[in-house]
């Protein structure tokens, strides 16, 4: 009797364990529209696709990453990027200069270049994370070249802080996509006549 009550019983157990595991939620980054509403400047220059997104070891994962008190590091085990998270910021920032430059002047990741110079757009992120006060920071280089040989890189900083709703994942994450449409307004105001300004 005791066997086969083992045998019904521990079925159940499992059951009861997996029911209580944590979902898992899965979160992305969204375009934003320009500041202040700000309608598309003129899209007579070069085309412009976003290039490679460096990121550091500690932001290349799937876990959404917050920062925690001191140098702490919460890598979340509920939280995660729908997709890598590089893959996220050139899609979300591809998405916010077509709203700044015109769908025109903007290239999607993958898209062919033509035998024309296209103006590539490179990120070397060092910082990208908010914490639990909701505070996101966006700490990055970012440089403009032509596919011309021979063409000189221009080199850009950008330190944003946007200030989130809370310290959730939901609004960090909002709170990143707000913090790339500013990073967006800052390349469309250097390359809108196609080059970049000094």
């Amino acid at each position: 009797m005791k066997q086969r009550a083992l045998v019904v019983l521990l079925p159940l157990l499992l059951l009861v364990g997996c029911g209580s595991s944590p979902k898992t939620h899965f979160h992305t980054l969204v375009p934003e529209p320009p500041a202040q509403g700000a309608s598309p400047m003129p899209g007579t220059g070069l085309p412009i696709q976003i290039g490679d997104v460096n990121l550091p070891g500690t932001l290349d994962r799937q876990s959404l990453v917050t920062r925690g008190p001191g140098t702490t590091l919460n890598v979340s085990d509920q939280d995660r990027w729908a997709a890598p998270l590089d893959e996220l910021i050139r899609r979300a920032l591809t998405s916010d200069l077509r709203d700044r430059l015109g769908t025109g002047r903007v290239l999607a990741p993958g898209d062919p270049r033509s035998h024309g110079a296209v103006l590539v757009v490179a990120l070397n992120i060092q910082r990208f994370s908010g914490d639990s006060a909701g505070d996101v920071v966006l700490d990055t280089d970012w440089t403009t070249g032509k596919t011309t040989p021979g063409s000189a890189l221009q080199t850009h900083h950008a330190l944003l802080h946007v200030k989130a709703a809370s310290g959730s994942p939901d609004a960090i994450t909002t709170a990143m996509s707000q913090a790339l449409g500013q990073l967006a307004d800052e390349i469309a105001a250097q390359t809108a006549g196609g080059g970049t300004r000094g």
